[in-house]
Formats: C-alpha cells, structure tokens, sequence
C-alpha cells in the first residue's frame, strides 16, 4: 500500500494534541474513565502503562506558554472541533509557516471542503465543486447545510471568514510552544524510544492494519503520545497511538479471547453504544450523523465509538478524504459465537 511508517513523533500534531489538555488530573481522571468503558480496568492499566505518558504531558503543561489564541481553538470545544483544528494545521503546514502565501480564497474553500458531509452531497468531489463563498450570503447559506453544531458554527464562521489570520494565529501558537514539547520528549526518551520500536505497536496490529487500508500511496503514519490509544486518519497521514498495541496483544489466545468477551459484552450492556450499532446496521455515518440520529453530543459519541472501535464492532471507511463508522458485522457474528461456545 506504500504506508511510510514513522517511528517517531510529529511536533506539530503532539504539540496541538498536548495543548489541548488543561489540567492533568482531570485528564488523568478521563484516560481512565475511558479505559473503565473498555473494559480494561482503568487504574490498573492507567499505572501499568501510563507513567511515561503522564511524565510527557505534565511536562510539556510545566514549559507551556499560555497566549491570547489558546482560548479561542481550544475553550469549549467539541471533539470534532479539535480535530478539525489538528486537520486544518496538519495538511497545510506549509501555510503555518508562511501564511502570506495563502490565498485566502482558495484557503476559504479548502477549510469548507474538509466539512462537507459527502454521503449528502455525492456531487462535492474537490474544492473545485464547491459553490462560491467569497461573499458574506454565500458564507452563511453554506453553513446552514453544514453537520456542525449550532454552538459551533460561529467558530466555523469566523475560520471561513478569516482562514489566513486564523492560520497566523494557529501558527504562531504552536512556534511558541514546541520548545515545550521538545522538553516533554526528552523526558521521556528512553521509555518512548521503546514504545516507538515495540513490535506489538505495529508489525500484526489488527488496529494499525485497518488503519493502512484506508491510506492512499506513500501516506505517512506517525507514532502518538499526544492521543497514546487513538488512531486518526487523515487526508495525507495518520497517527496510531503509542500504547495501542497493548489492546491488541494476544487478542486471540484463549485467556484473552475470554477477556475480549467481557469487554465486547460490557460494551453492549450500554445503551448508547447499543444504540450506534442499531444505527450502523441501516447504514454507514460519520460522527455528527449518528449524534443527530441519536440525541447525543458529538464529544459523547466519540467517547463510545472509541470504545466500540476496540472491541472491533466498528471499523472505519474513508471516502472522498472523509472517515465514515461501519458495522463490522463479522465481529459481531464472532462474539455471538464465542459466547455460545462459552455458554451452551
């Protein structure tokens, strides 16, 4: 498939993903609280293979410089949003270091591109089919048809109107803050530069060959301890956490494969994520979709799909750049097998 494998970190994803955690012992409080959800009995699995992580972001929260801008891409953000940021500053770099070679109108049409919902407008192929939103009214139609949140759309809007300046800014923020994440790596060189070499990170990693498969061509895909048991594809790359690896070893041998029973049935015992699966099962949808469709926020919805994608009763799809959830009904039939073995 032509995956340039990346053993090591991406600065600039690490430092947007750092500077997105206010407070360690809230997030220290949510890494765990997720786990929980996995079934993975958080604070055991918080101490077992967390203290790297943790030494990484309370020092990069140590060196951090706090600027006006922070504020603004970050407070009272969705989950969406955030990645959005991390998408717009990720495939346009280039742009993060010199902004004044932006042209704002094209520059205009690409942040709208990447919001686009492609299942509801199969006719939006590229930038190019987009309408013209170079004049206020054009801006505004276009953002009633958008899968943003209404709370959000401000902020959409005022990254349509001013995509240049809101680039100098997104730019100016990480130079001032990747000393930081310099520091927090070096603090934690020797037990990263093990996670970064671990073979059960990669090399037979259910999680990261799915992953490869929705890459085109020569797309690099970094290492994380920003996100250390996420995966985020993107158009040009993507980012498989560090400690990812650990949810996938020895998945199928026979203590484990019970364990992922347990796991997978927790997941079901839920009522959200019962109700995501419901839903997949009449088609595929994207993050927002499923939140209309269901009444829940997009952070909440993210916060079940990652359980769900563990489990590996979704698996993901891209199409036309977008990343759309799908049932993964083989898993299905799997763990209702194993359970029947198990049981009758």
């Amino acid at each position: 498939m032509g995956i340039v494998l990346k053993r090591e970190l991406d600065p600039l994803f690490e430092t947007l993903a750092l500077l997105s955690v206010e407070n360690p012992e809230t997030w220290r409080e949510e890494i765990i609280r997720d786990l929980n959800g996995f079934g993975l009995g958080g604070e055991m699995f918080y101490q077992k293979h967390f203290p790297p992580v943790e030494k990484y972001v309370r020092t990069f929260l140590k060196h951090k410089i706090k600027t006006p801008q922070e504020e603004f891409f970050y407070k009272d953000k969705s989950q969406d949003m955030f990645f959005w940021i991390v998408a717009l500053a990720v495939e346009n770099r280039q742009y993060l270091e010199n902004p004044g070679q932006a042209d704002p109108a094209a520059m205009r049409r690409r942040l709208a591109y990447y919001l686009v919902d492609m299942e509801k407008n199969p006719d939006i192929k590229t930038e190019d089919d987009l309408p013209d939103l170079s004049g206020e009214k054009a801006l505004l139609e276009f953002m009633d048809g958008l899968p943003v949140k209404s709370e959000e759309k401000w902020y959409v809007l005022d990254w349509l109107r001013r995509p240049v300046y809101r680039l100098e800014q997104l730019g100016e923020m990480i130079r001032l803050n990747l000393p930081a994440f310099e520091k927090a790596r070096d603090s934690v060189k020797k037990p990263l530069e093990k996670l970064l070499q671990k073979k059960e990170n990669l090399e037979g990693n259910e999680s990261y060959a799915k992953m490869a498969e929705l890459c085109e061509e020569n797309q690099a895909v970094y290492m994380s301890m920003g996100v250390p048991l996420a995966q985020i594809v993107m158009l040009t790359c993507g980012y498989h956490g560090v400690l990812m690896g650990y949810l996938d070893t020895g998945k199928h041998s026979g203590n484990v494969s019970k364990e992922m029973v347990i796991r997978q049935a927790k997941a079901l015992s839920d009522q959200s994520k019962l109700d995501i699966l419901c839903d997949l099962k009449c088609s595929r949808k994207f993050n927002l979709e499923l939140a209309e469709s269901l009444g829940l926020s997009p952070s909440t919805v993210s916060h079940h799909m990652n359980s769900l994608l563990i489990c590996d009763f979704v698996t993901v799809e891209k199409r036309d750049g977008k990343v759309y959830y799908c049932l993964q009904e083989d898993t299905i039939r799997e763990f209702l097998k194993k359970v029947e073995e198990m049981l009758l």
